[in-house]
This record gives structure tokens, sequence and C-alpha cells, in this order.
């Protein structure tokens, strides 16, 4: 039986809306549609110039509709446990559920900027000049509360990095 670890930040993404989970479910039966259609002429009706447009098809197409797919359907959640020093991103689709684990020496700060686009980013900070790029907002006040409530449970420092070459360090109220 598998040992359930409790992490100390626990970040998850909201639930997808109904309209983007019609979206995902419409490219993921055009993808079954097309793998269907690749079986039907392949083996049971077995005509090679349609196969091959057939398969050529699914391999164009079918990896739009699965990316697509993915996009309209998959959530990330992110873990952190701080005695451990493990960060552990979880994309999550449907039932299933991928996770991919790092490992870090010790969490230095956090910090949120604002990207090339226009959106304000938030990224933790460790060893040196490592980080981790966290989530992605459209407000400068979303990514402060974000970065704010991480720091202030991991207990590190946070760092105002919007506006370019004038970075402040934030006083944290206790």
């Amino acid at each position: 039986m598998e040992e359930k670890i409790q992490y100390e930040v626990s970040i998850h993404e909201k639930k997808r809306s109904w309209y983007e989970l019609l979206l995902a479910s419409v490219f993921y039966s055009a993808f079954i549609f097309m793998v269907i259609l690749v079986i039907y002429y392949g083996w049971i009706e077995e005509s090679s110039m349609i196969f091959i447009r057939a398969s050529v098809t699914l391999l164009l197409l079918g990896t739009y509709c699965i990316v697509y797919g993915l996009k309209f359907s998959a959530t990330k959640n992110v873990l952190i446990d701080k005695e451990t020093n493990t960060i552990v991103t979880r994309y999550v689709v449907g039932p299933f559920s991928y996770d991919l684990k790092s490992k870090v020496t010790e969490f230095e700060y956090v910090s949120f900027f604002q990207d090339k686009w226009g959106e304000y980013g938030t990224n933790l900070w460790y060893v040196k000049n490592r980080h981790y790029k966290m989530y992605s907002f459209e407000s400068k006040e979303a990514a402060y509360k974000f970065s704010l409530d991480v720091s202030n449970r991991l207990n590190i420092d946070l760092l105002d990095a919007t506006e370019k070459g004038n970075f402040k360090w934030i006083e944290k109220k206790i």
C-alpha cells in the first residue's frame, strides 16, 4: 500500500469549464474517428491508396487533435514538500495523472514578474540561479497574492520584479 505524503504547499488549478471540456471531447472524438478509419481501410477494406491517405491525415490532423484536446482538458497541480525539498508537478487529464519530480537543495525566494506578452508570472528560486516557473496570471494583483501566499507558506523572501531593472524586495507583514 502506498504511503500518502502530506505536502506543505499544494496548488491546484481550477476545474476546466464545460465548454473547454466540450471542445476537448470534440478533438478526442475526431482523433478516435481517424484511428478507426485507418484501421478500417488498412485491414478490413484493404485499399492501399486510401489507407496511405488516411494514415497521413491521422499523422497531421491527429497530432493537432491530441494537442488541442490536451490543451483544453489538462490541468497542472504543483505540490511542494519543504522537508524533503521536492517539487512535484502533476499533470491531470480526467482520471489519469503524470508526475514530474524535481529535487532541490534549498528554496531561496519567490518572485513575480511581467513577461513580454504582458502576463505576470511567478518563479520559485532555489540554489544560486535556478528557478521553477509556477503559473502565469493576467493581473499583477493576482500574481502578487499568489506569490505572497507561497512565500508565507515556505517562509522565504518575496521579490517584485515587474519593472525591468528595478527589483524590489517586499517586506511581509507578520
